[in-house]
């Protein structure tokens, strides 16, 4: 079970480093990549990246959606949203947690709660309270960045359609879905 962990953890630091390149060089205060993904639809290569990309994320969202089948609907459409927006590190971000709830048993990882008995775990004090504080840290900068552009509309729409599902996932990590037996 070491392996998805590691290498979803390599590519979280790698998308990481990279979103911080933007930020330092480039910025959001264009609506986060939305007018630049729109853009590449002109060119044929481009367009065939793109598509490539969104077909491999919705095979991901399919797993995604029969992992979390039985639970809260909210988790599915957060993860959903977020993968088809952000992508990759949005992935290895699932990956990981679907290695942590296993415990290292590998149906449970594939399978989540259909696995069979429950055995997942839910997420301590200390991470429950640091996701509701960042759900309040994100949603006042993605109020500050929609005053910042002055509400115009693709970069408001980039941030409202970018930043709307991390706060919404920050808070179900807050106000976890616990199994059945722990209910």
């Amino acid at each position: 079970m070491r392996s998805p962990q590691i290498l979803s953890c390599l590519v979280i630091a790698v998308m990481g480093s990279l979103m911080m390149n933007i930020l330092i060089h480039d910025g959001m205060d264009h609506g986060v990549g939305f007018d630049v993904f729109l853009a590449g639809a002109g060119d044929p290569w481009q367009l065939f990246i793109n598509n490539d990309l969104v077909t491999g994320l919705w095979f991901m969202c399919g797993w995604i959606v029969l992992r979390e089948r039985g639970g809260r609907v909210m988790d599915v459409v957060a993860w959903v949203w977020m993968v088809l927006w952000w992508g990759n590190i949005i992935v290895a971000a699932y990956v990981l947690r679907a290695a942590w709830q296993s415990g290292g048993d590998w149906s449970c990882f594939f399978m989540g709660r259909h696995a069979g008995p429950s055995r997942q775990a839910v997420p301590s004090f200390l991470v429950r309270t640091g996701s509701g504080l960042a759900a309040i840290a994100v949603a006042l900068w993605l109020a500050r960045s929609i005053a910042a552009v002055r509400w115009a509309g693709i970069p408001t729409t980039g941030y409202l359609l970018g930043f709307l599902p991390i706060i919404l996932t920050l808070l179900l990590l807050a106000f976890p879905d616990r199994p059945a037996e722990q209910r």
